[in-house]
């Protein structure tokens, strides 16, 4: 008897629905291990990784995470056996957050991306960490790490997907976490050290020159005033335009004059510029923010490239 297209339909999406309530693997999604986050550390030659995990058993929309850790002498053993001291099969289907070691360079980085890649096949929407220190306990700190990690890329609207641990070749940036607030951004070069640019308008000027964020949001005049832009990037050669819009500059301390709120901000941003770019050493391979790059749309790849200007511009 023939199936009206209507009926098949139907079926077709009761069937979707069953796969993806029991996670495509014909285990009920309630009775699996949902990671959330994984973390990974690293100690001289020993590997340590954490589950940050869904708990199922705790009151709904409580935000409860439960905690499966393990050492081994890769970051591939180390997870193994974290999964393996599990009860349930593990899901990773809602994976969001990864974080590397507070040591990571790229080719580490490169390894455990394509660990995550291997075992879980996370979504896009996953955000990649690099954590500042070694963690004493898992068990006390790995679901505020966790929650802390994803408030701060709410907050700054910073994003590093795993994906561009392999789309940037020569140097790959990721946002780094710090335990007393705000976030630090590594530039990890194929070929020498890590960077670290430390403090938020340094680390968010990088992030935002990188792609990973739009706006310009911290402190700064020392923590005496505070910045919030929507923030545009224009390129013409080796002059660099960023554009602050719907700006929100505050006052933290009285003393601090609010006339010279923009003029500090922009001397700021021009330390860091300059900074950043003494960091990556300009002249070598190296260009995480693509400044070569515009120049040699414009004045041909031979073309010898010079050190690029910034400009800030307050828009009303």
């Amino acid at each position: 008897m023939a199936v009206s297209k209507n009926k098949a339909l139907f079926l077709k999406g009761c069937l979707l629905m069953s796969l993806l309530l029991s996670g495509c693997g014909g285990q009920a999604l309630s009775e699996r291990e949902i990671v959330r986050g994984v973390f990974f550390t690293r100690q001289q030659d020993a590997f340590s990784a954490c589950l940050v995990l869904a708990d199922q058993s705790s009151e709904k929309d409580s935000g409860g995470e439960k905690i499966s850790a393990a050492q081994g002498s890769t970051p591939a053993q180390a997870l193994e056996r974290a999964e393996q001291a599990l009860y349930g099969d593990v899901y990773y289907g809602l994976l969001d957050l990864a974080a590397l070691p507070s040591d990571t360079d790229l080719s580490m980085a490169r390894e455990i991306g394509g660990l995550l890649y291997e075992n879980a096949q996370p979504a896009p929407e996953l955000s990649v960490f690099v954590l500042d220190d070694s963690v004493s306990s898992w068990a006390k700190e790995g679901s505020v790490l966790y929650q802390n990690m994803k408030s701060l890329e709410k907050t700054y609207k910073v994003h590093c997907g795993l994906q561009q641990l392999f789309s940037q070749e020569e140097v790959c940036g990721i946002p780094g976490y710090i335990a007393g607030g705000g976030y630090d951004f590594l530039l990890l070069p194929q070929y020498g050290s890590p960077v670290r640019c430390h403090g938020l308008v340094e680390a968010q000027l990088a992030a935002v020159l990188c792609g990973q964020t739009s706006i310009l949001k911290g402190a700064f005049a020392s923590g005496r005033a505070a910045c919030e832009a929507r923030t545009q990037v224009l390129a013409e050669g080796e002059h660099l335009q960023i554009h602050l819009r719907d700006t929100t500059l505050t006052v933290l301390d009285p003393s601090f004059s609010e006339e010279a709120l923009q003029s500090v901000l922009e001397q700021e941003l021009q330390r860091s510029f300059l900074k950043l770019q003494q960091q990556m050493q300009y002249s070598g391979e190296a260009d995480p923010f693509h400044l070569r790059f515009w120049q040699s749309c414009q004045y041909g790849p031979d073309f010898d490239p010079q050190p690029p200007t910034l400009e800030v511009i307050f828009e009303s």
